[in-house]
This record gives structure tokens, sequence and C-alpha cells, in this order.
């Protein structure tokens, strides 16, 4: 230990001794902060300058017409929004080949070139295909890679600022036309007219079920029926043998028609005797004989009336033979004289009544004659005249049968094929009105749920509040669904600024960058003059003692530099200069030993390690996004224990993490003393072979 502090105050008495020297150390002391403060001021917020970078902005678009008449640019409007903002440098020009043309020349970083349809798709697009507003970006990618990330971050934001603007539009003329929409609905009572019309559609499927149903149900009589019928065609050919024999026997025409000429006759004389009984009623005045004429009057129409129910029930016996005659039209005459007879029948007997009660009048006595009269007359001329014609058409019946008969046969074998084919017709057909019924029974079912389902919105008030909504105020919903989520950023360790954050990274590289201008211009071998009995790791101790107390100045500088020059944000003051301070004495440690040790080589493998730490200790980039050798190798390298040290002292510490982070530093100054003190001993012959070959070359 005595040689260890002789050697460092011979070292410093030397160093005080020569006011050049002195210069020097102080200098050397001095750049590194230089070199830190530097960098951390470049970056204190790089983002806050961007307003000088040009961008420029052209405008193709002419405008859109609304339904209501305005003259609208949305175009315009968005480039007249960002001139006045300073965020960055807005430049609006007169066209997009200008707009090009000074991207290509560098004038402009970038450019937002707005397409001539911009406008009119933000108001039609929607509904027009999806056509979506466009903007071409243009940038010039030789001119500046970092300016080009700036550029494309100002052109991201100008690009969700224009979807903002397109979703507010779009969901506020949505809304604007629904409102008018949801007040029809409103006042229409839609919820129970479509209650009423799918309960009414419920009602005609299950009808139509039930029909359907029954036609299954008649389906299966009418195919038992045509199975019978099938079996029967050979009864009813062997019938109609039996059917032309009956037709044989229809009576003779002309016995037929004499038949009932006679009885007309009948009829005819005895309404006569009514007509002349009901005379001598009228010309006598006793009751008595009126009574008894009208009597008499009474039995001649009952005898006529028998005679005309005697031919009608021989024309409905001739009907009945199967014959299908023509006769109904004489049939009708008969039938509806029979009932006037009747008629008249009952006046007589009901005009006796009243003779024997001298009640009966003159004019009613007139009507009797009358009515008897007409009688006489219809007898006379329209049933006669019916007679004839009917011994005709009797006579054209007889002939035709025969030839009806000889038809029927020849259809047989085409009414076998119908039946047959019909059965097969009914049975597919039961078939398909079964499955029928079958899905209508479930429609029905299913239209059952939609009835619960909106009678359930119903008395939820969904309705109401699904209108309520669509009324609200279109201006806000815009608002509202061009922004949905609201992201409230809440820091857990926040830092004020980007230079306070790059502090850790610019402080770690300062103290190395310092160790190395310190081994390329101090010895870092030490001879033994006034110390000849030193030993080898007095000797290191005794040397590295000024690089000690060098590099400790140097940190202490810096961090006073850091916290009171740049006012970096720092929450542990005392912590980021315990963290810089170990910082330092492993980095010397490292440096000093690695010099000491391989000499020049040593010295170019501290700078190989400066340059791989810069770039892949996650300084100012995350480890996870750089190459995959930078992600395996970082840990074996002091600079991002450091770095993160330095961070906990800056924006607060989690836990013990910066004692462990400290700790995992200390192992490399750890493994510095092993090298220094034990491993670099073997090699000290090699080391220098190779000094005092460079020597002789006279330039290394």
């Amino acid at each position: 230990m005595k040689n260890i502090r002789k050697i460092l105050i011979r070292d410093l008495i030397a160093l005080f001794k020569a006011p050049l020297a002195l210069l020097i150390a102080g200098g050397l002391c001095l750049l590194p902060a230089l070199y830190a403060w530097f960098n951390i001021y470049s970056n204190w917020d790089p983002y806050a300058n961007t307003g000088a970078v040009p961008i420029a902005l052209a405008c193709e678009d002419p405008g859109y017409t609304t339904d209501a008449g305005e003259e609208v640019n949305v175009a315009e409007s968005v480039i007249d929004s960002l001139i006045e903002t300073a965020s960055i440098n807005w430049i609006k020009v007169d066209s997009e080949a200008e707009a090009r043309d000074g991207v290509t020349s560098g004038k402009y970083y970038a450019a937002i070139v707005f397409d001539e349809n911009f406008t009119s798709s933000m108001y039609e697009g929607f509904l027009n295909g999806l056509e979506r507003p466009r903007a071409t970006y243009i940038e010039n990618e030789k001119k500046n890679a970092i300016a080009i990330k700036i550029t494309d971050t100002a052109v991201g934001n100008v690009e969700n600022k224009i979807n903002e603007q397109y979703i507010s539009l779009v969901v506020s003329t949505l809304f604007n036309k629904g409102e008018k929409i949801t007040t029809e609905i409103d006042s229409r009572d839609y919820i129970g007219r479509l209650v009423e019309n799918v309960e009414t559609m419920k009602t005609t499927v299950d009808d139509f079920s039930t029909m359907i149903k029954s036609i299954s149900a008649a389906n299966e009589k009418l195919s038992a029926s045509l199975e019978g019928a099938t079996g029967d065609l050979n009864a009813i050919s062997a019938n109609l043998g039996t059917v032309g024999e009956k037709i044989t026997d229809v009576p003779d025409t002309n016995a037929l028609a004499s038949k009932l000429i006679a009885a007309n006759a009948t009829a005819v004389n005895a309404i006569g005797d009514s007509v002349d009984a009901i005379k001598t009623a009228s010309g006598t005045d006793q009751a008595n004989n009126k009574a008894k004429m009208y009597r008499q009057a009474a039995k001649h129409l009952q005898s006529a009336k028998n005679s005309v129910d005697t031919m009608s029930n021989s024309l409905q016996l001739l009907n009945s033979s199967s014959m299908n005659l023509s006769q109904s039209v004489v049939l009708t005459q008969l039938q509806a004289t029979s009932v006037s007879l009747q008629a008249n029948i009952d006046s007589c007997n009901e005009a006796a009544d009243h003779a024997e009660a001298s009640e009966l009048m003159p004019e009613t006595e007139a009507e009797l004659a009358a009515q008897a009269k007409a009688l006489q007359t219809n007898m006379q001329t329209v049933i006669t005249q019916s007679m004839a014609q009917l011994g005709v058409e009797l006579q054209n019946l007889s002939n035709s049968a025969n030839t009806m008969i000889a038809n029927v046969q020849s259809d047989i074998e085409l009414i076998h094929m119908i039946l047959g084919n019909g059965t097969q017709t009914i049975d597919l057909a039961d078939e398909s009105f079964t499955g029928i019924a079958t899905r209508l029974d479930q429609i029905s079912s299913e239209l059952d749920d939609v009835v619960d389902v909106l009678y359930a919105l119903s008395n939820a008030g969904l309705t109401e509040k699904f209108l309520e909504f669509m009324q609200g105020d279109p201006d806000a919903y815009g608002e509202f669904f061009a922004e949905p989520v609201h992201i409230v950023t809440e820091s857990v360790y926040p830092v004020e600024n980007y230079g306070s954050g790059m502090t850790p990274f610019y402080t770690t590289l300062a103290i190395w960058v310092g160790g190395v201008v310190l081994v390329s211009l101090i010895k870092t071998k030490s001879d033994k003059k006034g110390v000849e009995t030193a030993k080898q790791y007095e000797l290191y101790f005794g040397r590295y003692a000024l690089f000690f107390i060098l590099t400790m100045i140097q940190v202490v500088v810096i961090v006073i530099g850091n916290l009171y020059l740049l006012k970096i944000q720092c929450m542990y003051p005392g912590k980021f200069l315990l963290a810089s301070l170990l910082t330092g004495l492993t980095f010397s440690l490292l440096i000093y030993t690695f010099t000491l040790s391989f000499g020049d080589i040593g010295k170019a493998f501290i700078v190989v390690i400066m340059v791989i730490q810069v770039a892949g200790s996650s300084g100012s980039y995350p480890i996870e996004i750089l190459p995959e050798f930078y992600r395996k190798m970082y840990i074996f390298f002091p600079f991002p224990y450091a770095i993160n040290a330095m961070r906990e002292a800056i924006a607060g510490t989690y836990e013990n993490d910066y004692v462990i982070y400290l700790l995992q530093l200390l192992i490399f100054a750890a493994a510095a003393l092993v090298l220094g003190l034990f491993i670099r001993i073997p090699f000290a012959k090699l080391n220098h072979f190779v000094e005092e070959r460079m020597e002789e070359t006279h330039f290394m």
C-alpha cells in the first residue's frame, strides 16, 4: 500500500510540475462533459422544432355541392387547418406538378396531394361502393432519414384527422336522415303494427295448414275410392247391357203422350166445371146456395189437381229411369199448376165459409172466377203444347241411348289408366302435403316466438330507447363515433423531455469516451523509479490511482453539468451521482486494464467495445427491435447496467432494481481486476515483444 501511495504522489507531482501537462489533464476532465452536454442538449426536445420541416400541400379537389345546395371543399378545409398548426411547416402550392417537383428537387421533404374526388367521396363514398377519399403522399427518402420519420408521423396524424372528420361526417349525415325516419316510426307505432301483421300471418299459416291436412285426409278417402272404382269397372261394363235392356223397356212414346193428354183433358174439364160452379154461386143471393156452389167448385178443382199430380208423378217416374230426359220444363209447369190449384181450392172453401156467414164480397167472387178461368186457359194452351213437345223428345232420347252405351264401353280402358295414374299421383301428393303441413306447423311455432320477442321488446321499452337514441344530436354522435374510445395516458415513470430520457445513455457514453481519451494520452505502465521494491499489483494500482482520480473528476463535472447546467429531470440526484461514479470506476478499470495488458491492441479493443455498445446497448432504441446479434450480446457488456441504474435515479426506482443494476455493473469491475492482477501476467512478455516490433516501424 505504501508503494501505491508513493507512485500516486510521484505522478501528481510530475503532473503539477508540467503546466502544459496539467492543462491537458484539465482539458481531459472537461472534454467528456462537453461530449455529454452537447448530445443531451441537441436531443433535449427534437420534435419541438419540427415546425421548420417543409411539407407541400396541393389540392386538385374542385369541391362538392350538398343536397341543401351548400358548396363545400373538405380538402381546402384540411389544408387551411394544417397551415394554422405550427408542428410542421406546411406550405400550400398551386398544383400537384409543383408539389412533385419540389419534393424531387429537395425543396420539400414530402408533399400531400388531395385527389379531385376527395370531397365528393367524403359525402357519397359510403353509399357509392365504399369509395374512399384519396390523398397521395409523396416523400423524398434520400434527403434525410430521420426527417422522413418525422414527416411520416405528421402525415399519419393528418390521416387520422381526416378519418375522424370522415366518420363524423358520415355518422352525422346518417343520423340526420335517420331522425326523420325515427320520427315517422314513433308516430305510427310500427311495433304494434308489426305484431298485428305477424299474428295475421300466423293465422293465415294455421288456416293453410288446416286446409293442407284436410286435403291430405281427403286424399286418403279418394285413394280408397279409386281402388274401389278400379274393382268396379268390370261390373260397370257388364251393367251397360242391362242398362240397354232397361232402355228398351221405356213405355211407347205415343201411349205415354196419349195418357198425359187424357189426364190433361180431364183436368181441363174439371177446371171448366169449377168455373161454371163459381159463376152460379155469383148469380144467387142465397147464402146456402152460394156455399154449396163454392163447395162444388172446390171439388172440381180438386179433381183437376189430382189429374195434374198424376201427370207430374208419371214424368218424375220417367225421369228416375236413368235416361236423363229434358222434361224438366213440363214437370215444373205441372208442379206450379198443382200449387195454383191448391190455392184456388183453399180460396173456394174459404169463400164457402164466408158465404155461410153472409160475409162474401162481390169483388172476391169476381177474383175467384178470374183465377179459375186463368187456370183453364193455362191448361188448354201451355200444358197441351208442352205435352206434344215432350213426345218428340222421348222418341229422340230412345234413339241416342244405344249410342251412349257404345261410347261408354269404348272408354273403359281409358278409365282404367286414369284410375291407376290417379292413385300414384294421390300417393305422391299425400307425401308432399304431409311435408308441407309439418313445415307450416314449424313456421307457426317460429312466428309465435317472433310475436313473443316483439312483445318483449315493446314491454321492455327498447323501441322507445332506440327511437330516443336515433333522434339525438347528429353532430354529437358524429364526434363520438369519430373518436369512440378516449384513451387517458397515465405515465408510471414520467420523464419531462427527451433530453432527460437520453441522459443515461450519453452520460455513460461520455464516461467511456473519457476513459479512452485518458489511456490515449497518459501512459498506463508505471516504472519503478523511486519504488524499486514495488510489486506488480502495486505498480498496477499505483498508476491506476491517477486514472481513477481523473475519471472521478470527469464524472463529477458531467453530473454537475447535467443537473445544474442542463437542469435535467432527476428524482434522486444522489443516486444518479453514485451510479455515475461506479460507472466511472468500472469503465476506468476496464479501459486501463485492457490497455495495460494488451497495449495498442487493447486500445483498439476498447474502441470496438464502445462502438458495439453505442449501437446495441438499448440506450436509444429498445433492445427488442435491434438485430438478433445485439439482442444476444448486449448482456455481456457494461453499458446496459450503467444506463438502467441511471434511469432508476432519473425517473424513479422500482423495488431493488437500482441496487441490482449496480451490482451487475460491478461484476465487470471485478473482471477487470482479475484480468489486470492475474491473467495479464503470463502475457506480459508477449505484449512487450509486440510493442518492440511496432516501435521498430518508427510510425506505430
